[in-house]
């Protein structure tokens, strides 16, 4: 069933299109009669295209419905200015992309302008379902885990950019009982008094070898100084070694942490993230003993596989009072069993049927049917590796009684891909408020 009934509208004028070497596509882009790109069962959506000058090349117009199938494909001609192509009645739950770019163009591409629209997203539902011992299951993997005493070793921690006067900076290791420890950067303000800091966890994006997926001293001094103060621990994702030569990295992405996101599941317990997600635990589990800490206070965040390992982290330990998920992974992998592009990772999203009693346990969406603490959720409309309706899925099965979701109708996975004609907008509607919430939470 079809979201929107389509009317379109095309002009004929001629339109010459300049192919420039840029992140995002620059003779034309499209606008939407919505600021968040959220609507409701009923609304009309209206798509223009606005048109710079000095082009010359013909366009093609598509309007894609869950990131799935397309409903139409045209080709049109365009003059300078700005065009009305299409005029839409939302029927029924669906996201919807909008493309406007060369012919061989793809979305995130710099031959294409992209604007995502999402019809009532709080009704969309999980692929899967929580299964009923998720909490067992859960509790027997952490029980195994406690058996190994925390014996958390530190060391000093470089700094290299971040003033970090009046803070105490470590590296830190906690071992596991089974693969990789523990390891992250962690800091702490000096001098303060017990139970007068909040914990934070922050978890990285998915790979091995880029600086955003490693530990950072810098950014975990950074989030140290917010509000009044507090405990971070900026973790890496798969237990690495931190602060090494950019070689170390390189032989773990092509050798050991090999296609680590999409390995062959043979059984419950033979799936990578579990030790990636009970590392989260375990860092916590250190984190509360700490004198400094509140009793009170726990904030996890991460983005994209991070915010997978916040949201899991959220859903299986009850310590975890507030999380900042920003387009969060593996959450609802299962999408297209629901009529619609799964999660990432994707070889796991086409296998939704095949591994359906093993994902479950893994799937956010599930694990945040746990949850009750306050979270913060970002999605990108034209977000194509964390779908916006696989985030909002996963949010609306969330127990919190204190949520919030956000969409942007221009932003893709990363934001470093983003329109640069939108990142304003942004960083005002959107990184403003999350800012906000972090603040206000560590105050």
């Amino acid at each position: 069933m079809k979201g929107i009934l389509r009317i379109l509208i095309i002009s004929s004028l001629v339109f010459m299109f300049p192919v420039l070497a840029k992140a995002q596509y620059q003779g034309a882009y499209l606008e939407i009669n919505s600021k968040t790109g959220v609507y409701a069962v009923g609304d009309s959506i209206k798509v223009w295209a606005v048109v710079t000058p000095d082009c010359d090349a013909e366009l093609q117009f598509s309007v894609q419905e869950n990131m799935l199938d397309y409903l139409s494909r045209t080709t049109v001609s365009l003059s300078e200015g700005r065009h009305l192509l299409y005029v839409g009645v939302c029927e029924n739950p669906a996201h919807h992309v909008f493309m406007l770019g060369l012919p061989d163009g793809k979305p995130g591409s710099d031959k294409t302008s992209v604007v995502g629209a999402i019809t009532s997203p709080e009704s969309f539902s999980s692929g899967y379902t929580a299964p009923e011992d998720l909490r067992k299951f859960w509790k027997k993997q952490i029980a195994a885990m406690r058996k190994t005493p925390l014996d958390a070793r530190l060391s000093p921690a470089p700094v290299v950019k971040t003033p970090h006067e009046g803070f105490r900076c470590y590296d830190l290791e906690i071992p596991m009982h089974e693969g990789n420890p523990v390891r992250g950067y962690l800091v702490c303000p000096e001098g303060a008094a017990r139970r007068s800091l909040p914990v934070v966890i922050r978890a990285h994006a998915a790979g091995v070898k880029g600086k955003w997926c490693q530990s950072s001293i810098d950014e975990a001094i950074k989030i140290a100084k917010r509000g009044g103060g507090a405990i971070v621990l900026d973790i890496n994702a798969h237990g690495m070694l931190n602060g090494q030569p950019q070689e170390y990295y390189d032989r773990l992405e092509a050798g050991e942490l090999d296609n680590y996101s999409t390995r062959e599941i043979t059984g419950h317990e033979d799936f990578y993230f579990r030790l990636m997600f009970l590392r989260m635990v375990r860092a916590l589990d250190y984190l509360v003993t700490l004198p400094e800490w509140d009793r009170e206070r726990v904030l996890v965040y991460g983005e994209s596989q991070g915010g997978a390992q916040a949201a899991a982290l959220a859903g299986i330990d009850p310590r975890v009072t507030a999380a900042v998920l920003r387009v969060p992974a593996f959450t609802d992998v299962a999408g297209r069993l629901d009529g619609r592009k799964g999660s990432w990772p994707g070889p796991y999203a086409g296998k939704a049927e095949e591994y359906k009693d093993i994902l479950p346990y893994y799937d956010c969406a599930c694990l945040l049917t746990q949850t009750k603490a306050k979270l913060f959720v970002e999605a990108g409309l034209v977000d194509y590796t964390c779908p916006p309706a696989c985030v909002a899925a996963g949010y609306n099965n969330a127990a919190s009684k204190d949520k919030t979701l956000v969409f942007f109708p221009y932003r893709p996975h990363t934001t470093g891909k983003m329109d640069k004609r939108f990142y304003d907008r942004w960083k005002e509607e959107i990184r403003g408020p999350r800012e906000k919430f972090i603040d206000d939470y560590l105050k």
